[in-house]
């Protein structure tokens, strides 16, 4: 099976050790010196409080330079007009479920209440209709099959008669732009300048993505966790998404690869392209900044590289270009494929987290595994979102499901489950892409 960027990089990577948690500096102690302001007449402390901001607002200027695109360019900020402060993030309550029931069905449940109460007395024809109706709605919403409500099963089925199923890429040009297109067809790429490095973005409705790889092949740092790569809640501007995607091929021989997708989300207030760019640039900055002082430094990926990196961690390369989906798996030319999404993944600790991976892609000796892990978080938000899927890659479903034996006992051993992505597998394939697809 294809390893992704071999032939471009050339370079072997070592296997990364475990995962360190990253310590805050402590808050320097302050000066036992009494502060000479406090002395100073007012006048002398206004003036030098003014000073100060100026400085503060000179330096956030300084830092933060516009970024630049050749096919649409950003504006720069207004010179002399200081950042305005975050607000304050608040917890929200997501609307939800009550035991993994939700809001939706209670009131399916109340509506069938109200019809039958009104159809009381009415003529049995009327009452045979509206109690069939009502039969079916209650199963719809109260049957449970492997996990899955059943009116979720139903949605999966009609989604998976009314797509395409069946499609050659080798008549579409580059496999990894018509990959794109299949898995997303909305999604379009742009070229952009952050700093000194060429970026491909994919625009997509959710948001924009721009793809990070570590520049060398002999990396000693492990892949970070997405959540180190969020801002601070108190410093968030905008609404951003973190995709770390670890994936080992069936040649164990060859260390695990690894790459960060960055992405910057549509809001009601920031759903232009061109600010949604700046977002992304300004994100893409800062993680650039941080992973190099975490001694991981990464560099953004150009339009062939990403369109490469897709098309190789989907296997469609080397002749496997035809793709064909049916309920059970994902097919790539000879290449079985199978994706589930691991529930309880939110509830782990970094720690568990890093080392649940490895033992996740040390699993399935002869099968290639992807693992994607995503989080993000909105400025309203306190704390992130978390979710995680894995794809498993073998020469026919045989191996593919002697492969899932194999990952189930890991994933149980670590404390999650494995939910199987029947009818959704192209869904579950482009989650375990550099998308930013959750």
């Amino acid at each position: 099976m294809t390893e992704p960027g071999a032939a471009r990089t050339g370079g072997r990577y070592h296997a990364p050790p475990p995962t360190l948690p990253r310590v805050a500096p402590a808050a320097p102690r302050a000066a036992a010196v009494s502060d000479p302001l406090a002395y100073a007449a007012p006048a002398a402390r206004a003036a030098a409080r003014e000073a100060a901001l100026a400085a503060l607002t000179a330096a956030r200027q300084a830092e933060q330079r516009p970024l630049g695109f050749a096919a649409v360019p950003v504006p720069a900020p207004v010179p002399g007009t200081p950042r305005p402060n975050p607000p304050a993030p608040v917890p929200v309550r997501r609307s939800g479920r009550f035991g993994g029931i939700g809001v939706p069905q209670i009131v399916c449940w109340q509506l069938v209440l109200v019809a039958l109460v009104l159809v009381a007395g009415r003529p049995w024809p009327l009452a045979a209709v509206v109690v069939t109706a009502a039969v079916v709605v209650l199963a719809l919403t109260t049957v449970r099959i492997r996990g899955r409500w059943l009116y979720a099963w139903l949605g999966s089925a009609s989604g998976y008669l009314t797509r395409d199923r069946d499609r050659d890429l080798r008549n579409a040009g580059e496999a990894g732009r018509a990959l794109l297109r299949l898995l997303s067809p909305e999604a379009t790429g742009t070229a952009g300048e952050i700093g000194d490095e060429t970026v491909f973005m994919v625009s997509r409705a959710d948001g924009i993505t721009a793809v990070l790889q570590p520049k060398s092949a002999a990396r000693e740092q492990p892949m970070p966790s997405p959540l180190m790569l969020l801002p601070p809640a108190r410093e968030q501007t905008s609404d951003v998404a973190a995709q770390v995607i670890h994936h080992v091929g069936a040649d164990r021989s060859r260390p695990p690869r690894g790459w960060v997708a960055l992405q910057a989300l549509r809001t009601v207030d920031v759903h232009r392209d061109g600010d949604v760019r700046q977002a992304l640039g300004n994100t893409v900055r800062r993680v650039r900044r941080q992973l190099r002082r975490d001694g991981l430094p990464v560099r953004a990926l150009a339009e062939n590289e990403v369109l490469g990196v897709l098309a190789s961690l989907a296997h469609v390369t080397a002749g496997r270009a035809r793709i064909r989906e049916d309920w059970r798996f994902w097919h790539s030319g000879p290449i079985c494929q199978a994706t589930f999404r691991l529930d309880g993944w939110d509830t782990l600790s970094p720690v568990l987290t890093a080392d649940l991976s490895r033992r996740l892609l040390a699993a399935a000796p002869g099968s290639a595994v992807t693992l994607a892990v995503t989080a993000r978080r909105s400025t309203a938000e306190t704390e992130p979102r978390v979710s995680a899927s894995i794809r498993i890659a073998a020469a026919g479903p045989q191996a593919v499901e002697h492969a899932v034996r194999d990952l189930e006992l890991a994933a149980r051993r670590g404390g999650l489950t494995l939910d199987r992505l029947d009818g959704r597998h192209a869904k579950g394939v482009a989650a375990t892409l550099p998308l930013g697809v959750s």
